[in-house]
């Protein structure tokens, strides 16, 4: 397979496109989650409702952990082997078929965990049937997951955002007729299930897969063995280091200052769903850089971090002027008083950007263990300062303790590429954002 003259780091590349597609694919997902919820609360009873969280939260929290952080991993190796000097395409199939013998056997153990989970937080029979029929959705989820990184490797992000529009389109008119017409969670959930396997089913007829592509090879499923503990642990850590701020929040303060953070942390969401599409346009970038100019990867590494760094410092800059207002217009006045909260979360959405895109330098390198580190540092970080910051300060309190996790997690992984790369320096373009943050904070402050 030919591919294409070695890259440098002034070389334009589809990135800008891949994103807005990823962009766009993300944002079609929370409508779709939005209109659901809002059809559901209207046209049911608050007991409805009520169960239906239980089974979306339960499905949320395995939906995470059943690919087992494997995504970043799974979209370097096959733009790694695409581009090797072997046979890519047995090496490619190899490699994915067992990936999903790997991941398939992690769904079918996440679905019975899932179902297990539902029997036991709740005796409701509606509750137990939905979760059970939600779970099976993770089965092909995990293929899901392996057709997407194969998309994003080969640059077709638009393949990705397609097979996703379609899908939550169905994910939203199916459910919403089912509630018209009277149906309970349990047949909402069965059509949730039944439109991933649609999902799966488009991937596989663009794919053109076939029986006789499986190519199953032992030593590719032992390595992923060998490696799936580090990234499950970065992803289990993640997800403590998001929701142990709100969790010890509601321990150990009112319920008045959860919803304060709550409300606060609704704004984060935008800014996850445009991270994740940048790292999942710039992780192949990436592994072609390294790939053809590994001299140079410190470089190039320091050229992607700085947009988001600087966007991110922009959108701090100007929360202190704008939350007040935005959350007065959006949730009501009641929650104006939210907006010291809001205005440090958008402070740690800085550190978390770098964060995010160095992560994805470090899987190229082979270095994930430093972002499993960085995460486990953050946790204690974040737990530490909650439990100090809370009690005191509430709300304002909990955001606190997510800018020290984030900082800290930064520090850490900034620290590790600065030493091993040469030419990753980004305390520059970091020290102008952080003196352009306190000369208007300390404006702010006097007035």
């Amino acid at each position: 397979m030919e591919t294409k003259a070695n890259l440098t780091i002034d070389q334009p590349s589809p990135m800008g496109k891949n994103f807005l597609w990823l962009t766009w694919s993300g944002l079609i997902s929370i409508a779709n989650s939005v209109l659901v919820w809002i059809f559901l609360a209207r046209m049911r009873d608050v007991d409805d409702v009520g169960r239906f969280t239980i089974v979306m939260g339960l499905y949320a929290l395995f939906f995470g952990i059943v690919s087992l952080g494997l995504m970043p991993y799974l979209i370097n190796e096959v733009t790694r082997r695409t581009l090797s000097n072997k046979d890519p395409a047995h090496d490619v199939r190899g490699f994915l078929s067992s990936a999903s013998v790997f991941l398939l056997l992690s769904s079918v153990v996440s679905a019975a965990l899932m179902t297990l989970c539902g029997v036991m937080v709740s005796g409701s029979a509606s509750v137990r049937a939905a979760t059970l029929a939600l779970s099976l959705a993770l089965i092909p989820t995990t293929l899901i997951t392996i057709s997407e990184a194969t998309a994003l490797a080969l640059g077709r992000a638009r393949l990705v955002a397609v097979v996703t529009s379609i899908e939550n389109l169905l994910r939203t008119v199916i459910p919403l007729a089912l509630l018209w017409y009277g149906y309970d969670i349990v047949e909402i959930c069965i059509s949730f299930t039944a439109v991933r396997f649609v999902a799966l089913i488009a991937y596989f007829i663009v794919a053109r897969v076939r029986v006789e592509h499986f190519s199953f090879v032992a030593s590719e499923f032992r390595k992923l063995a060998s490696v799936c503990p580090t990234f499950a642990g970065t992803i289990v850590f993640s997800s403590i280091n998001w929701q142990a701020a709100l969790i010890l929040l509601g321990y150990f303060s009112t319920e008045a200052e959860s919803g304060k953070y709550g409300v606060a942390s609704r704004f984060l969401i935008p800014v996850t769903i445009l991270m994740a599409s940048y790292s999942g346009v710039i992780q192949p970038a990436i592994a072609k850089f390294l790939e053809q100019s590994p001299d140079n990867i410190g470089a190039y590494m320091a050229k992607i971090v700085r947009l988001p760094l600087l966007a991110a410092t922009v959108i701090a800059i100007l929360s202190p002027f704008l939350s007040r207002a935005v959350l007065s217009w959006m949730f009501g006045t009641d929650y104006a008083n939210a907006a010291q909260t809001l205005d440090i979360l958008a402070i740690a959405m800085i550190p978390f950007c770098v964060v995010i895109v160095i992560a994805r330098g470090l899987v190229a390198t082979g270095a994930q263990h430093v972002d499993l580190l960085a995460n486990i540092i953050g946790v204690v970080v974040c737990v530490g300062a909650c439990l100090l910051l809370i009690p005191q300060y509430g709300a304002i309190g909990a955001a606190g303790a997510q800018l020290l996790s984030f900082v800290s997690m930064a520090v850490v992984e900034i620290a590790y590429l600065s030493k091993k790369t040469a030419g990753f320096s980004i305390w520059k373009t970091a020290s102008l954002s952080s003196a352009g943050l306190l000369i208007i904070y300390c404006i702010i402050w006097k007035m």
